[in-house]
């Protein structure tokens, strides 16, 4: 149950005359997790909640007057007049469009996607297993305006959020960060790291999120929210495999019961390395061996108090082959995190609800590179990363359509480690204090305003204060109009500050700058949504202003004390960072101004109750304002195309998803260019009795690859392997009431 959840519950227990609501399937099973909205016909005020397992919630008008019920769950809806009566059944029907879903706004709140005066991107738990993708960065792939790169590669697997890169955008899972070495790893979180499995879905915000999720999130929010059990206990076990010796093992187990729940999660991903270029003896994706594990509880101690507690961890180890200046060299890469967050959700009052949370993580990462045929020692390398977090929020309902929030927050961050950051293991900390405040307002009976801002203590930058505000406009039932500004405020991060790294393959080195400015953004996004019974249409403008963007630059490669000397001088960095003469020299700098800016459509159309289609495109302009030239590693077109069929009879379902990418710039500098391309998936599975299900995936059905590799002299831009094939089977196992 969320902070909402407990403020209605609140609301419920202290009122005298509550509705309660029932919502079925049309065989009359309870459909958990349902929301139900109750709206007054005159004020088009609203109130709503979220179904427990046995299909149950309860609201009390605050109004005298005509109310109608809104009723959705997966692919089921229903709308009805509300009778009088002081216990309602609502039988939900299938719907030939998906509906909106609930998703979870920075201020912790549940609320649909159309009430949101952002663009909120929500992948349910149903659309994921339709992918039978195991990973977080592969399912992304198919979102309008997020770009991640594909294939097993040794690279980070990161993302791009309407043109703004990784290192800007922030991750979470359950609402709090994710860690994975910012700054040193390409500035991003490592979304190859992240199981799908344990997900009950995937949430993307787009645009400058920092006044209610604050630093790191001034691109856009990923957060990764965990599957909560619905039934007084059930679990589930999923075996796949295939090309390029993929092994996925999964099994999880959870209970509901009246004042205790819990859910259980490990799994186990296995992938083998590969190469593309014909007889090299080098690697592009490295063997990947990731076991992980997911445990979640929580306890109603009051009718008004609920104590909840997750503990997470990884470990991940990689092997591959590298070339460097001096011969072949083996790489191993090992790494883990672990976090643990307390929670507790507390109703002051019908009206004020305060959610408290305490949070630590860890990151390990521990690498060696070892000459190959050829005497040398081993070079390691290692990095260890600390956060710690205490925060605080408090929530006050001021009538039906006015939420008021605040909330408090204290952050430390820690870095140390070899042959990574200047002081080694010493290390190099920083501290964070930021407050923040919402107000959610229905002005007018469709007319909803929020405004708020936070504020920001940096140790290491001082004082920052950020604003947002937004509308949503129903015009009526069927068409939403939307429309946001945010500023955005982001520190470097310790690793950008302080990084001294000496490749011993390569000959290059990267090196922190303790000069660097944060980074200031400006978001605009103006949208329209329109949802019939058999389409939905939708169109989002938006525009990112991004002053002193961090990134990495080449600075030369000083063969003299003279030239290293006069480098540090020009670039401000301090002698105590020591660099090595002979290498390559990268140090994070600020780009004066930089933006991106476009559009993206989406829409379904539902041919029958069986056949559905959807797609999307994306249109992306993004410059440096000072130079003029174009960002690199962006695509100006994308599009996406996805054609689901499902025989319910049969319990078949089966999809066709196809991505198309135009050029994309490599280097501004010179010009130069990557080819065009485009990615077509399938997919089907088949539902058995006793609830087993298998399915077989073609990934890359056209195998498209990189057409450098066909040159008398092969070179690739793109480290997609080509087609590969999987197959799978699902058990789930359980009781409901």
């Amino acid at each position: 149950m969320r902070l909402v959840s407990l403020a209605l519950l609140a609301t419920a227990l202290w009122s005298q005359s509550p509705v309660q609501f029932r919502t079925i399937d049309p065989a009359g099973l309870p459909v958990a997790g349902a929301v139900v909205r109750l709206r007054h016909a005159a004020t088009g005020e609203e109130q709503s909640c979220k179904a427990d397992a046995s299909g149950r919630c309860a609201l009390t008008p605050r109004k005298s007057g005509d109310y109608r019920i809104f009723a959705a769950g997966p692919d089921l809806a229903a709308t009805l007049p509300l009778p009088p009566d002081a216990n309602v059944t609502v039988q939900l029907e299938p719907v030939l469009i998906r509906t909106a879903v609930t998703v979870i706004s920075g201020s912790r709140i549940e609320e649909l996607q159309d009430e949101s005066p952002t663009k909120v991107e929500a992948i349910t738990r149903g659309q994921i297993e339709s992918t039978g993708y195991e990973r977080v960065s592969d399912v992304l792939q198919e979102l309008p305006g997020v770009l991640v790169r594909r294939g097993n590669t040794s690279t980070v697997g990161g993302e791009q959020i309407q043109g703004i890169d990784s290192r800007q955008v922030l991750v979470l899972q359950d609402g709090l960060p994710v860690l994975g070495a910012r700054g040193i790893k390409s500035g991003a979180v490592n979304l190859n790291r992240q199981s799908s499995g344990r997900l009950g879905r995937i949430e993307v915000a787009k645009g400058t999120a920092s006044s209610l999720y604050g630093s790191d999130a001034i691109g856009g929010v990923i957060n990764l929210i965990t599957q909560e059990p619905q039934s007084p206990w059930e679990g589930g076990l999923l075996l796949s495999g295939g090309s390029l010796g993929t092994l996925d093992g999964r099994v999880d187990f959870g209970a509901q019961r009246e004042r205790v729940s819990f859910y259980l999660n490990g799994g186990a991903n296995r992938m083998d390395s590969y190469s593309l270029l014909p007889n090299a003896p080098t690697t592009v994706g490295p063997q990947v061996r990731r076991n992980d594990i997911l445990f979640k509880t929580r306890v109603q101690l009051l009718p008004s108090l609920a104590l909840g507690f997750t503990a997470n961890a990884y470990r991940n180890r990689e092997e591959g082959r590298n070339a460097s200046e001096t011969g072949l060299v083996a790489g191993t890469a090992t790494d883990s995190t672990q976090s643990y967050a307390v929670v507790a959700d507390w109703a002051l009052n019908p009206s004020t609800v305060l959610q408290a949370r305490a949070y630590a993580a860890r990151y390990d990462e521990n690498s060696l590179s070892t000459p190959i045929g050829r005497p040398g020692d081993p070079a390691p390398a290692n990095l260890n990363e600390r956060l710690n977090r205490l925060d605080a929020t408090l929530s006050r309902q001021l009538g039906a359509g006015h939420m008021l929030q605040g909330g408090a927050e204290w952050s430390q961050t820690l870095y140390r480690g070899a042959n990574r950051l200047v002081g080694d293991n010493v290390g190099q900390q920083v501290t964070a204090r930021d407050f923040w405040v919402q107000d959610k307002w229905l002005v007018l009976p469709r007319l909803t305003l929020t405004i708020g801002g936070r504020v920001t203590n940096h140790s290491l930058f001082g004082g920052a204060a950020v604003p947002r505000a937004g509308i949503v406009y129903r015009l009526s039932d069927s068409v939403l109009l939307r429309a946001s500004f945010g500023m955005g405020f982001r520190a470097p991060d310790l690793g950008q500050l302080y990084f001294r790294f000496a490749n011993p393959a390569s000959f290059y080195q990267v090196i922190g700058n303790p000069t660097l400015n944060p980074e200031h953004s400006q978001s605009w996004q103006a949208g329209m949504a329109l949802r019939r019974a058999r389409y939905r249409l939708g169109v989002t403008l938006f525009r990112n202003n991004i002053r002193d963007l961090i990134d990495s630059r080449l600075i030369g490669t000083p063969r003299t004390s003279a030239e290293l000397n006069q480098l540090l001088v020009t670039y401000g960095i301090p002698p105590f960072f020591d660099p090595l003469l002979g290498r390559q020299t990268f140090i994070y700098a600020n780009q004066s101004r930089i933006f991106t800016q476009g559009v993206e459509l989406d829409g379904e159309y539902a041919f029958t109750r069986s056949l559905r289609v959807s797609g999307a495109y994306t249109y992306l302009q993004a410059k440096d304002t000072v130079t003029n030239l174009a960002l690199a590693q962006r695509h100006r077109h994308t599009g996406i195309l996805r054609a689901d069929y499902t025989i319910p009879k049969l319990g078949l379902h089966a999809n066709v998803r196809g991505a198309f990418y135009s050029h994309w710039l490599l280097n501004a500098a010179t010009g130069t260019r990557g080819l065009p391309f485009q990615i077509w998936d399938a997919y089907v599975s088949k539902a058995w009795p006793r609830r087993v299900e298998t399915f077989f995936a073609v990934d890359n059905l056209n195998n498209s690859r990189d057409a450098k590799l066909q040159l008398p002299s092969p070179s690739f831009d793109r480290p997609d392997y080509g087609r590969t094939v999987r197959a799978g089977l699902r058990y789930r196992f359980g009781k409901t009431e």
